[in-house]
Parts: C-alpha cells; structure tokens; sequence
C-alpha cells in the first residue's frame, strides 16, 4: 500500500475506503438523509447559524468550487474582485477569473512570503471599486498559513472569498466572526475523505442575491442551493460513493477530537519532519514562524548529485509518496504531513531518505 505524503488527495482510512463499497441511488431516503447530515455536520465545524449560512456541495475538485463562486457572487459589470497571491493557488484564481471574464486587481507576493495585512487594507481602502477580496488561507505552494482576520479593520464593507480547501477541518477558522462570506473546501483534505466533490459555505443573504450573475449552468451555486431546497437532491448525477466515504470521514473526524484533535496530530508530524529533515541537512523554504501543518517545502540540496526523480524513485519504490515542488523561483520539493498518517509512517520516510542519502554518498549540508 502507498503512503501519501501529499496534500491531497491523501490517505484515507480502510474503513472510509470500505464505505465507497455499497452503491445507492441518488434519489434514495436514504441517500438524501446523507446528503443533508453532510450539510448540517459542516456548518457546526464552521461554528455558524443554520439561518445566516448554508453548505453548498458541488460536483469537483475545489477547484471547480473556486470557480462556481467567482461566476456566481461577480456580476461582470459592477463587481470586482482584488485577489492576493502569494502561490500558484492564488495565480490560479486570477487565471479563472481571467477566463470567465470578471473584473479584478491582483496584489501579488513572492512565494515565501506571507500575504502582508496591512497591504489588503490599504489597497482596498484607496480603490472604491473593489467589491469583493479574495485569498487563500492555507497556500500549498509552499505551506505558509496566511492571516485572515482583519476585515474588521476596513472602514467599507466587501464580499469576502477565502480559499480555505487546505485548511478547513486543520485550523479553527469562526467564518461569521471573521466576516467570511464564502468559505471553499473539499472532500480530500483534512476530513480526509475521498476526491470527488467540494463545498461552500456561504452567506445567505449575499448568495441569495446572485441569481442569474453565473454564466455557467453547471457552476451556479445560487441554483444548486435552490434545487437543493427544493428537491434535498443534486441538480445532476452526485459522486454518491464519495459522499457515504465523507459521511464516515465525518464520523472519524468526530472521533479523533474534530479540529483541536486533527491539528495536533498534523502539526506533530509537522514538526517532526521539519525537524529530522533539517538535522539531515536539508533547508525549509518557508520561515517556520510562518509555516503551516500541512505541508513543508524544502529546498534541493546544493550537491550536483541530487537529482528529484531519482530521490522521487527511491521513495516511491518503498511505497513512500512525496510531492515536487511547485515554485517557479527555487528548485523545491514538498512533503505532507496531513491525511491518516501516523508518526510510525513519518519516521519510515525519515529511515528512508536517511538510506538514500548514504547510499548515493549525496552532500546535503
């Protein structure tokens, strides 16, 4: 069996995989009554009232949800949007956004830096034509945590987006609190269920206002929630495996002490790659003040030697499955530390690069 060290998809338990084994029918009571356990049980983890938010599921990778929300909350006239980048995850948005046509600024930081408040503000404040922002909290570029409580701070009111899919169920995140209008995530992250479908939870009131702003029908939150008031169903065919896998995800969630529980785990794990790893001799990209639980990027070593798929290889041969790197300014690889691994599977990898490193007589320092 493959050990992901991976942000997702990730691994999953063997009794989440075994919920993908009954097939049900997507009209089925029984499958409607998952459907709306699923909506509830994510409102309680974003600690907000059933009358203000609601969990909108979407057919998709998180991706596809991003992209719902910009082509639903935009009108592509009055609205616009400042995105602020500091990962190819918020270059992402800007290229959605470029491609579905809808207004927006792009304030932008280098990939190992943490988006600086303070610029957010001041940018909107001196732009009075910016209506919404839009950021990602937990950029996997590189495993930066980005601050996200500062809305307050604006002396005007804006629509706020908040690319959460790596960080929702991994961090303590009090959506209406924050003045977080659309929260993004996914089934195969930190619920560490399976790849298959997204979710936003959204205000009420402002997703209530978008009919008609989406140019897509397949990627119109403000239908799907209609249809799904409506009918308790999806608008077309749901991954149904996928959600009976999250529904017990859920349950294990639940089990292992919801989001206090996951973030401990995570972030020992966390801390002791970073650790063994730096020992070895390797350099982490980011500053560990500024570093997450998810994952860690560490820089290629120096010695010519070091060849990525080779290292790659090696690993993947022992059924250890490690992430390269996604930066466009330093040669990097990434290592995760979330999904059901245990500290058991951790110090394996450690053994295992240890091994590599004597056995290509590589100079790491």
């Amino acid at each position: 069996m493959q050990i992901l060290f991976t942000p997702g998809p990730l691994l999953t338990t063997k009794t989440v995989k075994e919920a993908a084994l009954v097939d049900m029918g997507s009209r089925d009571p029984k499958f409607i009554s998952i459907i709306q356990n699923i909506r509830s049980t994510l409102l309680k983890l974003s600690n907000v009232d059933e009358k203000d938010y609601t969990a909108v599921l979407l057919q998709g990778s998180g991706t596809y949800a991003i992209e719902a929300t910009f082509h639903t909350v935009l009108k592509r006239e009055t609205d616009k949007v400042l995105v602020v980048s500091n990962g190819a995850y918020g270059e992402r948005q800007a290229k959605i956004l470029t491609a579905i046509n809808k207004q927006f600024v792009k304030l932008t930081y280098d990939e190992n830096q943490k988006c600086v408040v303070d610029d957010i503000i001041k940018t909107i404040e001196n732009d009075p034509t910016i209506t919404h922002l839009s950021m990602v909290h937990s950029e996997t570029t590189s495993g930066i945590i980005n601050d996200i409580d500062f809305i307050h701070k604006l002396s005007r009111r804006v629509v706020f987006i908040l690319d959460a899919v790596s960080s929702f169920g991994a961090y303590e995140i009090p959506i209406s609190k924050l003045n977080i209008d659309f929260l993004i995530s996914t089934s195969n992250k930190n619920i560490q269920g399976l790849p298959g479908f997204a979710f936003v939870i959204a205000n009420k009131q402002i997703l209530s206002q978008c009919k008609g702003n989406a140019a897509s029908l397949v990627l119109d939150l403000y239908d799907q929630e209609e249809y799904m008031i409506k009918t308790q169903q999806f608008r077309f065919t749901p991954p149904t495996h996928v959600l009976r896998c999250f529904e017990c995800a859920l349950k294990e969630f639940e089990e292992e002490g919801s989001i206090k529980g996951r973030q401990k785990r995570y972030t020992e794990l966390q801390q002791y790659l970073s650790q063994q790893m730096q020992n070895l001799g390797f350099k982490l990209f980011v500053d560990p003040k500024d570093q997450g639980c998810i994952i860690t990027t560490f820089l290629f070593p120096k010695d010519p030697k070091f060849n990525f798929n080779q290292f790659y290889d090696y690993l993947a041969a022992k059924n250890l499955i490690i992430y390269p790197g996604k930066m466009t300014k330093a040669e990097t690889f990434r290592v995760g530390s979330i999904g059901a691994l245990t500290m058991q599977n951790m110090e394996q990898l450690i053994e295992a690069i240890k091994t590599f490193i004597a056995e290509t007589n590589l100079q790491v320092q």
